[in-house]
């Protein structure tokens, strides 16, 4: 599931890449680095323990020219660092793979050279293994941020709600503990959230539902416990919502049915209850809908028929009874 869904991210991504490539460039730069941030850099590397010599081209005076980094054609300062694993992350450690994944991590602390790279639109460090300072809020030009499966076994960082312009963010697979901050709040400008395959337990919900501009919320495998907030049905904007794989419970909030932009809802493996409330009938741009492994024992309200786009349903593993 979900395969329609993820391809509607990745154009986002894609999309938002295309707009900061507009603006500079890794390999042709019509000026050369600003001297301060090709030390700054020179620096972060020296801070990475590079085992695949991945930073090979981090020699000479032109920065812009350096693979990973890109420059604003018009200042030369530093707006793109994408230093992510090329390697995907095997699921089984004794895959073949995992040897090439492991090797090609970047391992350190990038912080607080980083800081002196304060023109910074796009920062993935994805699938290494990195430190990241309470000071990464300072960076208040992010608008997309990657630090999924690098930065293990910490907490959300109060100040990531600080990057006001930030409008990407992935912080899966890295095994967070609770709370979700509330700080987060702070990200209005938010399209994409991806806090999936962490370790959220009692966190509440809360700290999202001020975030309207969000279209993409993932937080599948997240120990969520507890309900649905309410307030949750003010994200009128969303297009894809993932909360499978937790412990969340109660029934499915009537204020879900204001999300009329939804195109995949994913409640699965859960334990929620009913009733199914008749207002989501309103999410008429649903294409994909997962409530399976459950504990709905209520019937089907007949609203579900105005649901005409539907592509993929699963109703699976629960009790439900009257008419389908």
């Amino acid at each position: 599931m979900g395969t329609t869904s993820s391809a509607l991210v990745m154009l986002f991504a894609l999309f938002f890449i295309a707009r900061l490539e507009f603006i500079c460039s890794s390999t042709n730069s019509n000026v050369s680095c600003i001297a301060s941030e090709r030390e700054a850099l020179m620096k972060i590397k020296g801070n990475l323990t590079d085992e695949a010599n991945r930073l090979s081209s981090w020699v000479g005076k032109d920065c812009c020219t350096w693979k990973g980094v890109g420059c604003s054609n018009k200042t030369g300062h530093v707006v793109k660092l994408d230093l992510r694993n090329r390697f995907p992350r095997p699921s089984w450690s004794f895959s073949a793979n995992f040897s090439n994944f492991e090797m090609n991590k970047l391992i350190g602390q990038v912080c607080p050279s980083l800081l002196d790279l304060n023109h910074l639109h796009y920062l993935d460090l994805s699938m290494n293994d990195m430190q990241i300072s309470n000071s990464l809020g300072s960076l208040k030009s992010l608008r997309y941020l990657d630090l999924s499966g690098s930065i293990f076994n910490a907490t959300i960082p109060h100040h990531l709600g600080n990057l006001s312009r930030l409008q990407y963010l992935n912080l899966s697979n890295n095994y967070l503990r609770g709370p979700i901050p509330d700080t987060l709040g702070r990200l209005t400008s938010l399209t994409v959230l991806d806090l999936s395959s962490n370790n959220f337990n009692d966190s509440m919900l809360y700290p999202l539902c001020n975030l309207s501009s969000l279209v993409h919320i993932d937080l599948s495998r997240t120990s969520h416990r507890g309900a649905i907030p309410h307030c949750l049905g003010n994200l009128a904007s969303l297009s894809i919502l993932r909360l499978k794989t937790n412990y969340l419970q109660g029934p499915i909030p009537s204020e879900m049915g204001n999300m009329t932009q939804l195109k995949e809802l994913d409640l699965s493996l859960n334990v929620f209850q009913g009733p199914i409330p008749s207002e989501m009938g309103n999410m008429t741009q649903l294409t994909e809908l997962d409530l399976s492994s459950n504990a709905f024992a209520c019937e089907i309200p007949n609203s579900m028929r105005n649901l005409c786009n539907l592509r993929v349903l699963d109703l699976s593993n629960n009790m439900f009874t009257g008419k389908l």
